[in-house]
């Protein structure tokens, strides 16, 4: 991961951690802030005469039904792709970026074949061209994009 990108992407990197550890442990204390909640309800029945016990199931059963509904969230209903979708088309400042993974196919498979094609269609060649200029910008404006294409093309053997 890049080291560099000034003190913005510093604080989005400690804001990404948080949430990243926020979520796993806000699940945690709900479910055991029911548990302790749902202990005074139920303390009567024979199965939680015991604190520990008691608890310790209703916890379990919390936990089981978070986990229930986030496996369904993911492979049944998918909502992942919906999020991701999202995420980008409501990313105004993302619209005319590449990743590094997206130039370095480009430059793999779309170029090559362009500049064949090029050879007999001035249009083609047009548009190869196009897509070399936009390459090269984003590669100018962006260092860090710059920096993670070198590491692909290391890992890939390009250089």
């Amino acid at each position: 991961m890049a080291t560099h990108g000034g003190p913005k992407k510093w604080f989005m990197l400690q804001m990404w951690r948080v949430q990243q550890v926020s979520q796993p442990i806000s699940l945690a204390m709900l479910a055991l802030t029911l548990s302790l909640t749902v202990w005074n309800y139920v303390k009567w029945r024979p199965i939680f005469n015991n604190p520990w016990s008691g608890i310790l199931i209703i916890l379990l059963s919390l936990v089981a039904a978070i986990w229930i509904s986030s496996f369904l969230w993911d492979i049944r209903f998918k909502m992942w792709r919906e999020q991701t979708t999202v995420l980008m088309e409501r990313n105004p400042y993302a619209k005319e970026k590449m990743t590094a993974k997206e130039v370095a196919f480009y430059k793999l498979t779309w170029l090559p074949v362009m500049d064949r094609m090029a050879k007999d269609d001035p249009k083609v060649k047009e548009a190869a061209d196009i897509l070399r200029a936009w390459i090269k910008r984003v590669e100018d404006i962006d260092p860090i994009l710059r920096e993670d294409l070198e590491d692909i093309e290391k890992h890939i053997g390009m250089k």
